[in-house]
């Protein structure tokens, strides 16, 4: 049985970007919570060039079933060309909030 939760990460280029995608992802109702970390400094390749820069961090939480159009929503709102896209599965953790989660998603 596949897993009924997912988080998904991406990073956006400031704080401004990150606050508009996670509000857009909760009023969708297509995450239950989006968390977002102000300062996070990444270093990769980009073009043929090693890029260190600082980004803000998204964890959101969603449900399995709502996974492909929180994809298509991120690619489409986002500024970067390739955004950072990371699918973890939830096999477990408090069911309070998982029914929470539930209910918010209705």
């Amino acid at each position: 049985m596949a897993p009924q939760y997912k988080l998904i990460m991406t990073t956006c280029e400031n704080q401004q970007d990150a606050n508009q995608l996670a509000n857009q992802l909760v009023v969708l109702k297509l995450a239950a919570c989006v968390n977002i970390l102000p300062a996070v400094e990444s270093v990769y390749m980009w073009q043929g060039e090693v890029v260190q820069h600082t980004e803000t961090k998204l964890f959101i939480k969603t449900k399995s079933e709502k996974l492909s159009k929180v994809i298509n929503t991120i690619k489409e709102l986002h500024s970067y060309e390739v955004p950072e896209i990371q699918v973890l599965d939830v096999t477990g953790g408090n069911l309070a909030y998982f029914n929470w989660m539930d209910e918010v998603l209705n």
